[in-house]
């Protein structure tokens, strides 16, 4: 066990209690070494891959990924497509989304903290997020949320980083 005294004020000393708080335990750190081969109820992400919206508002697709499969660190940058859906079937591109991208690490109980980049592309119903920071090895949740005024829909990508 690691043990180091830092006396932060104000958020950053909230930010690094969790952080200290995830290097200490027992049940994996930044150094456990993470099989993924082994892990069981995440995604696997290929091109293509799509969840409907927990409201069935839109469809969540991935068009690509850079690096493909994702990898520990900040350089993850994807595509993804945001169509309509009605009574389960997918629709029409939807342009003009707010889009909300916030990846959390379950086991650990923390975000990456550092925020999404979210562009809009030039293809229909296309955005562009950047700066998808997974910095640690194991099992991240990624919750994408979209607005349209007045319709809001999410959903929650998983992905075990080695």
């Amino acid at each position: 066990m690691r043990i180091s005294i830092v006396r932060p004020t104000g958020a950053k000393s909230a930010l690094m209690i969790g952080l200290a708080a995830c290097g200490t335990d027992d049940n994996g750190d930044d150094e456990e070494v993470v099989d993924c081969s082994k892990v069981t109820d995440v995604d696997t992400f290929v091109v293509g891959l799509e969840h409907a919206g927990d409201k069935g508002t839109y469809n969540f697709r991935f068009i690509s990924g850079t690096p493909a499969p994702p990898q520990r660190g900040p350089e993850n940058t994807w595509v993804v497509q945001i169509n309509s859906m009605n009574a389960g079937v997918v629709g029409a591109p939807v342009d003009g989304v707010t889009m909300k991208v916030t990846p959390f690490m379950p086991k650990h109980m923390h975000g990456s903290g550092v925020p999404v980049e979210i562009m809009p592309l030039a293809e229909p119903g296309q955005y562009q997020l950047s700066t998808i920071n997974l910095w640690m090895q194991g099992v991240w949740e990624i919750t994408m949320r979209a607005t349209v005024d007045p319709s809001t829909d999410s959903t929650v990508f998983s992905f075990c980083i080695p």
